[in-house]
């Protein structure tokens, strides 16, 4: 999983009832979605160098809902209209429910997380922010019982808890005697961001039918524009945002948001989402490998401890998923005589 929210299956046009078992490009394409998610926080990093949070975000978005709007169309896919007539006899113009949706999906999924995550990382490891993203299919699992009545089972929170034991490692003890530092400060910012990735998660389940790539790219041109006024104002020196400062944002905006949601897409309607779901446990190893070959970021052993309990609450909540996943690549490594 990459630093982006992961669409639905409600998103996905023509999803096959039982998935097939996944392919040799299905692995081939999984490794790729999570070698892009894992790069993604080091991608920020670089960024954040000389760009403000808000730069960062409003810049990637716009190269991803360029991206993503050149996609779709040139796939055959429109944008819903964006004002509709309301039903009945002088009620006037409103904006579609398509639009409600996507406009508050691209606030809460994107707009939102994508400037709280350069902030954290202004003072916080990549791989740490890598390690914090695994926590998000846990809070969703919480938030889709609160507001979308999924069923709550024991593995479910068995795992919730155990991933929360997870980022109370994360967190680290010193916290209580400085809760107010720029560390503890910047990871209570990452945990804001998951829980709006979460959001979004539960939102998507909520909102109307329609084509992914329409859906993705709505969400994507309006999650810019809500983030480009907070860059605006920012107060950003333009001058001095070196060269590979903005590679760094076009690269997050191109890769772990645009290309990144495509990957999602594909993966979801061939082999399913339980699959694709597998991405949640290599993503934060790819962060730290990230982090510690490319800016020698020190791995402390409360990141182990916390990575560790937040894997393992995921795999007890999501054992189904991961059931379905392993079969495919025994399949794949022993395949059928």
């Amino acid at each position: 999983m990459s630093d982006i929210a992961e669409p639905t299956d409600q998103h996905t046009p023509a999803a096959p009832a039982r998935p097939a078992d996944p392919s040799l490009r299905d692995w081939l394409l999984l490794g790729v979605l999570t070698l892009i998610g894992g790069a993604s926080f080091a991608g920020i990093k670089l960024a954040v160098a000389t760009a403000l949070p808000g730069t960062v975000s409003a810049g990637r978005l716009w190269a991803a809902a360029l991206f993503l709007l050149a996609y779709a169309y040139a796939t055959g896919r429109r944008l819903p209209a964006f004002i509709r007539r309301q039903e009945g006899s002088g009620k006037g113009w409103t904006v579609s429910t398509e639009w409600r949706f996507m406009m508050a999906g691209g606030v809460i999924g994107y707009a939102i997380p994508f400037t709280l995550f350069p902030f954290a990382q202004q003072t916080v490891s990549s791989m740490l922010a890598g390690i914090y993203m695994a926590f998000m299919p846990l809070v969703t699992i919480i938030l889709a019982r609160i507001f979308a009545d999924e069923e709550l089972t024991v593995r479910k929170v068995t795992g919730f808890v155990l991933g929360t034991t997870g980022v109370i490692f994360l967190i680290g003890p010193a916290a209580i005697a400085n809760i107010l530092s720029a560390d503890v400060i910047a990871q209570g910012a990452m945990i804001l961001a998951v829980v709006c990735y979460a959001i979004y998660a539960v939102l998507t389940r909520r909102a109307p039918e329609m084509q992914a790539r329409s859906f993705a790219a709505g969400v994507m041109l309006s999650s810019a524009v809500a983030a480009t006024p907070f860059a605006l104002v920012s107060g950003q020196d333009w001058s001095a945002v070196s060269a590979l400062s903005w590679l760094a944002i076009l690269f997050l905006g191109l890769f772990p948001s645009a290309i990144a949601a495509i990957l999602i897409i594909t993966l979801i309607r061939k082999a399913g989402a339980g699959f694709m779901a597998l991405t949640n446990y290599a993503t934060p190893v790819v962060a730290i490998i990230i982090g510690m070959s490319a800016f020698g970021e020190p791995l402390k052993p409360t990141f182990i401890a916390g990575l560790v309990a937040i894997l393992i609450g995921l795999a007890i909540a999501r054992t189904k998923q991961i059931t379905f996943g392993a079969r495919g690549l025994q399949r794949l490594i022993r395949p059928r005589r």
